[in-house]
């Protein structure tokens, strides 16, 4: 599927962080576990903008491995029980259990992991829980697929919320952040203010009553 799996650590602790980690096959997982042992990281945390397969088919085994949990929205909890199906439709393994899955509440503010400072972004769109990670200290942003860069992710449920969304949660970011995509190509806020039709739709909505 070409999904776009991160690696957010810090340099100091070695705490590292992982985001949609989309392993679906073992030499995948083989390329990211060798990154984390390279480089002495130790995971303390998976976080998952949305979850669909392709971002989250390695969790239960490098939840195993580090004795670590995987967060989701609750308001997309429901989409893990199909994995099973989704993973017989497009022909590859998902190990069970899947009690290392943390479903947090929708109006979940911040994460701390270590050092790791995580701010929450509802964003909806993709999915009604898809949700947005921003590290303050590595100025980036990890939006799923609610965002690709020029444009929008397929949305399946609501353009207005969306756009509302990217408004009051994207556009205040500084606009030296980057954009992380959960398929394709990385951007900045800046740059998606100049040039994504539909960031430029959001700021001219206004403010929130």
């Amino acid at each position: 599927m070409e999904e776009n799996s991160f690696v957010v650590w810090d340099e100091a602790g070695k705490t590292a962080v992982l985001v949609d980690p989309g392993c679906a096959s073992q030499q995948e997982l083989d390329v990211l576990e060798t990154f984390l042992d390279r480089n002495a990281l130790r995971p303390a945390a998976i976080l998952v903008t949305h979850p669909h397969f392709d971002h989250f088919a390695g969790a239960d085994r490098l939840c195993r491995k580090y004795g670590v949990d995987c967060f989701v929205c609750a308001a997309d909890q429901a989409l893990i029980g199909q994995r099973e199906e989704w993973a017989k439709l497009y022909h590859f393994t998902i190990e069970g259990p899947e009690g290392t899955f943390h479903f947090f509440p929708a109006e979940e503010k911040t994460f701390r992991f270590g050092d790791i400072a995580v701010q929450v972004l509802p964003l909806g769109g993709h999915t009604a829980g898809s949700t947005a990670y921003y590290f303050p200290d590595a100025e980036a942003v990890f939006v799923g697929d609610t965002v690709v860069k020029g444009s929008l992710g397929f949305l399946e449920t609501g353009f207005q919320e969306t756009l509302e969304h990217i408004r009051d949660y994207l556009l205040p970011l500084p606009d030296d952040t980057r954009i992380y995509c959960g398929h394709g190509a990385a951007s900045t806020i800046g740059e998606e203010k100049r040039e994504n039709r539909f960031f430029k739709r959001s700021e001219a909505l206004g403010k929130t009553q």
